[in-house]
């Protein structure tokens, strides 16, 4: 069913990481990780995903993590398209990923990914990096 989509997490407006998700996956990354981050503080056991490592961070030195919905409505199978696409979209144009998966190697560290981030021109908070429009309908039927 059309309940999936494609969205990057981006800080100065670089988009640093692509996924798909359902539901609130996207929306609530942020807050997930800044509870991670407090139980680590409090020394409890914390389990750390790479990209998630990555948004600490962009938090840890200040930089506000905004999600950013690429396309809505499509299927998981027309997602991970999407989100294959996406990545090496952005990889081509010399965008610095945290993902781990279709990144054809291209694999940073932690600092790597901040420091190539921080080292792009920022784009305004209210024109985030947007592709180019979406080739799925609203109803996740491909145009």
């Amino acid at each position: 069913s059309p309940e999936f989509y494609v969205y990057t997490l981006q800080a100065r407006g670089v988009p640093f990481y692509v996924r798909i998700g359902r539901s609130s996956r996207a929306s609530d990354r942020v807050s997930h990780v800044g509870r991670l981050t407090r139980r680590q503080s409090a020394g409890k056991p914390v389990k750390w995903v790479f990209s998630n490592r990555v948004v600490g961070e962009f938090l840890k030195v200040g930089e506000k993590v905004e999600v950013v919905y690429l396309h809505q409505g499509v299927t998981r199978k027309e997602a991970l398209r999407l989100e294959r696409e996406e990545i090496s979209r952005l990889r081509s144009l010399g965008y610095v990923l945290a993902n781990q998966q279709h990144n054809n190697g291209g694999s940073a560290s932690v600092e790597e990914i901040v420091r190539a981030v921080l080292a792009r021109p920022s784009a305004s908070a209210s024109k985030p990096f947007r592709p180019e429009p979406s080739r799925v309908s609203p109803i996740g039927q491909t145009n």
